[in-house]
C-alpha cells in the first residue's frame, strides 16, 4: 500500500476506531473531513461505483452517494446504487440488464438517459405478488431441455396448471448436483399422473457450457442463461 498505517502493535487502536465509526466487515473505507467530520462510511462502495467522481465529492467534502425517503408504495432497493445519478440505496422503481456480465441499476428519473446497449427491464419488487406472466415478463422464451428449441414462455401457466417450480440450481454444485436427479423422478411421476406441475431451471451457472451441460440432465425447460437476473432478484436467490 502507497499509505501510512497504524503499528501492529497499536491494535487496541484499531478496535476502537473499528467501534467509533461502526465498521462491520472489511475492506471498509472511512473519509473524514481535516476536521474529522465523517464525510462517508461507504468509501470502498463508491470508489467502486465511480472513483474518480468520489474523490471530487470528498475533495469538496460531500459523499458520492445520496438517498431520499421512500414514497407511499415504493421499495428501497438495499445495496443498490444508480448507474448514473448514485442513489443508494435506489428508492422507487429499478431498472437493469438481464445480461449477466453488465452491471447497471437505473432509477425511474434517470432511465430517459439511458445509453446501454442492451434493453433495460423493470425489476419485481420481492414479497409483492404477481401473475406467473409478470414474473416471465423479461424472459423472451424457455429452450427445450435437449435442444436449442425455443419454447413460449405461457405453456408455464398453460392447461389448468396448478404449481410452477423456478429451480434455482447450478453444475458447480455437488448439492445441487445430488437432488436433481431426485428432483426429476418426482418431475416425471407427475407428467405420468396427470398431475399438473411443472418446473423451470433457472440457471446459476458461469458459463454457457456448463449451462448447456447441466440442463440436458433435466427433463423440464430453462431460461435462457442471460435472462434469470430478474428472476433471482425477486425471490432473492444469492447462491453464486
Amino acid at each position: 500500500m502507497p499509505w501510512k498505517a497504524l503499528p501492529y502493535s497499536d491494535r487496541d487502536r484499531s478496535k476502537t476506531l473499528g467501534e467509533k465509526f461502526n465498521v462491520e466487515g472489511i475492506p471498509a473505507l472511512v473519509v473524514l473531513s481535516p476536521t474529522c467530520d465523517k464525510i462517508t462510511s461507504d468509501g470502498v462502495e463508491e470508489i467502486r461505483a465511480a472513483s474518480k467522481k468520489a474523490l471530487d465529492q470528498w475533495s469538496q467534502g460531500k459523499r458520492l452517494f445520496w438517498s431520499r425517503e421512500p414514497r407511499e408504495g415504493e421499495y428501497v432497493w438495499q445495496d443498490t446504487t444508480c448507474s448514473l445519478c448514485y442513489m443508494n440505496p435506489l428508492t422507487g422503481s429499478r431498472h437493469g440488464c438481464t445480461h449477466k456480465e453488465c452491471n447497471i441499476d437505473l432509477c425511474q428519473t434517470c432511465l430517459p438517459n439511458n445509453k446501454h446497449e442492451h434493453p433495460l427491464v423493470e425489476y419485481l419488487m420481492p414479497k409483492k405478488t404477481y401473475s406467473l406472466e409478470a414474473l416471465f415478463k423479461s424472459v423472451p422464451y424457455l429452450l427445450n431441455p435437449n435442444n436449442e428449441e425455443k419454447i413460449e414462455t405461457k405453456t408455464m401457466w398453460q392447461n389448468d396448471v396448478k404449481s410452477v417450480g423456478f429451480y434455482f440450481s447450478a453444475h458447480w454444485c455437488p448439492p445441487c448436483r445430488a437432488f436433481t436427479p431426485k428432483l426429476a423422478e418426482l418431475y416425471k411421476t407427475a407428467q405420468e399422473t396427470s398431475h399438473a406441475f411443472r418446473i423451470v431451471f433457472v440457471s446459476c451457472d458461469r458459463d454457457e457450457e456448463s449451462f448447456n451441460s447441466y440442463r440436458a440432465e433435466m427433463p423440464w425447460p430453462a431460461v435462457p442463461l442471460n435472462s434469470g437476473a430478474l428472476l433471482k432478484e425477486y425471490f432473492r436467490y444469492s447462491g453464486e
